[in-house]
């Protein structure tokens, strides 16, 4: 939450800045003017505090106590009161069980701040076809310092149904940029009388309210259950327990101050006089203030204890815990991870309730976000119609990752393709950028390779035990080979005879292609459009000068031939 003296001194510098008297323009990274949906005169209230407290009004600073002396039948009003309407009562009540009720503060605390340490991110499956430029812009919104801050604020409607941040804009490098996030009291706000969902801006002479400023509020409303966000909110399901609790640890303070201290019990002789007794009943009494008292031998003083119940506690502290324990399960669905006692496999199992929870939350929280705050970012500095990213909360499930690496070690080299996007969430680790240094696997040493067992000897013998055989180069040159000297030729000693074939064919390929890439660039010169140029190729097709290439195509045909022959082939 925004320190509102802070906020205010930030408002003013940055209204000073830009100056707020002028007229505003919203002006894209082109230097010219946005075309979105916002006036001019709405463009110029970006700026501006809208929902900011008042002295007076319905807008006001001064709260009153609702818990102070609050009753069964007073609650019950209270309730029935948020339901049609009148819900100032109700919140404040919320407010006030935060601050009283330290278990209520704990798990409600426990449960908004969970998202608050995981980093937005924008989904890349869905900002697949998005500007970069909106994706630079959007990465950047999202690394500002008090975006956690805004994540909490907005979490404060899960205690009482619904939450309101205001955003305040600034002008910076031709972009519009939100520079604070003001949390507004939800008593400054109301509900429409007919669908009592659309939360709107309280102000006098009206019943509905004002409709809140586009751009300018994000609303977040977590749903806890169906139905209307005020009857969603932890506040009104944790408000019996709360009261119940408050008679009880009153009743708890009682008993303490009656049977906390020992009974002090005063004993006289029968013959005492009416001063003697005054002076034991004087004594009896110095005592609880004063922890010493004289008084004459033949009078005693005896302290009796008060004893508890039989299992140690008082059915004071029983109720007390009873229900801390409910509100525990119904803000973090477990108790285990929060009470004490239980095992560690029970309470994995609680903490998966609690996982669980994460998601829903994250899964909400993304949307409003994306609806109010990212959407009208893009919106303002590119244009209505310009594609929005999606941003998500990335929550990392809990995997052995010493299971999950021994599984993928084992069918990824079996032909099982796996996502690493999916690896990575399951891991929570982040998509490198380009520039980051990246852990690789260790470089092993090539394996020497082995000497073909194929020599010029074995060749030899090979073709000499063999019927000679002449082959005539097909190129039409009328030159003949026999086996042995087409084997022999592409042979060579710890080498493989076909990669030699292949090695000294390609050597020398640049002038065996030359005239036929010079006639195809040529063609393509002379084109003017791309099917000129294919009828260009297909004139060319009979033209091209393919002798060259032709013969030491022949020529390696023959060495694998003679070759294949020699290793005993047909």
């Amino acid at each position: 939450m925004v320190d509102d003296f802070t906020a205010r001194q930030a408002l003013e510098a940055e209204q000073d800045r830009i100056g707020m008297h002028g007229p505003t323009r919203l002006l894209g990274p082109d230097g010219e003017p946005i075309r979105h949906s916002l006036a001019p005169s709405e463009r110029r209230k970006l700026s501006e505090e809208e929902a900011r407290p008042e002295l007076i009004g319905v807008r006001t600073l001064w709260d009153q106590s609702i818990a102070s002396g609050l009753t069964p039948e007073r609650l019950a009003t209270i309730l029935r009161g948020a339901v049609r309407g009148d819900h100032r009562l109700y919140l404040e009540l919320a407010e006030e069980m935060e601050e009283r009720d330290a278990h209520y503060f704990s798990v409600l605390g426990t449960r908004k701040r969970a998202l608050s340490s995981i980093e937005l991110a924008i989904d890349e499956e869905k900002a697949q076809g998005v500007d970069k430029k909106i994706v630079e812009g959007v990465e950047e919104l999202l690394d500002e310092p008090t975006l956690p801050d805004l994540v909490e604020d907005l979490m404060d409607g899960l205690g009482k149904g619904y939450s309101v941040v205001e955003i305040l804009w600034t002008e910076r490098d031709g972009k519009w940029w939100p520079f604070a996030y003001l949390w507004r009291d939800q008593k400054y706000f109301t509900f429409d009388h007919i669908s009592r969902s659309e939360v709107r801006l309280q102000e006098l002479g009206t019943i509905d309210g004002l409709e809140l400023q586009p751009f300018k509020y994000i609303v977040h409303k977590p749903r806890q259950k169906s139905g209307i966000p005020i009857r969603g909110g932890f506040a009104r399901f944790a408000a019996w327990a709360f009261l119940f609790k408050s008679f009880s640890l009153k009743d708890w303070a009682s008993f303490l101050d009656v049977y906390g201290m020992p009974i002090r019990v005063g004993k006289y002789h029968p013959s005492a006089t009416g001063d003697e007794r005054r002076k034991l009943l004087q004594a009896v009494m110095s005592i609880a203030s004063d922890a010493a008292a004289i008084i004459p031998e033949s009078m005693m003083i005896e302290f009796l204890q008060a004893k508890g119940s039989s299992s140690g506690t008082t059915p004071f502290e029983g109720l007390a815990r009873f229900l801390d324990e409910q509100m525990s399960k119904m803000i973090l669905g477990q108790t285990m991870t929060v009470e004490n006692g239980g095992s560690l496999a029970q309470a994995k199992v609680h903490n998966q309730v609690r996982l669980d929870l994460l998601k829903a939350d994250a899964r909400q929280l993304a949307v409003t976000l994306n609806r109010h705050l990212i959407a009208p970012f893009v919106q303002v500095n590119f244009g209505d119609n310009a594609k929005t990213p999606w941003v998500k909360f990335p929550i990392a499930e809990p995997e052995d990752i010493a299971v999950l690496s021994t599984a993928l070690g084992t069918l990824v080299p079996l032909g099982l393709k796996v996502k690493q996007a999916e690896v990575r969430d399951k891991l929570g680790l982040s998509e490198p950028d380009k520039d980051d240094e990246l852990l690789e696997a260790p470089k092993t040493a090539a394996p020497e390779k082995k000497a073909d067992p194929v020599t010029k000897q074995a060749l030899r013998e090979a073709v000499n035990s063999q019927r000679p055989a002449l082959y005539k180069c097909p190129c039409g040159c009328g030159k003949s080979f026999t086996a042995e000297e087409v084997a022999l030729n592409a042979a060579g000693d710890g080498v493989d005879q076909v990669d030699a074939i292949g090695a000294e064919e390609a050597a020398d390929w640049e002038p065996q292609m030359e005239p036929i890439v010079a006639s195809i660039l040529e063609a393509a010169e002379a084109s003017s459009s791309f099917e000129e140029f294919k009828q260009r190729l297909a004139e060319l097709a009979g033209d091209l000068d393919t002798d060259a290439l032709a013969h030491r195509l022949a020529i390696a045909q023959m060495k694998a031939r003679g070759l294949g022959n020699a290793n005993g082939g047909r």
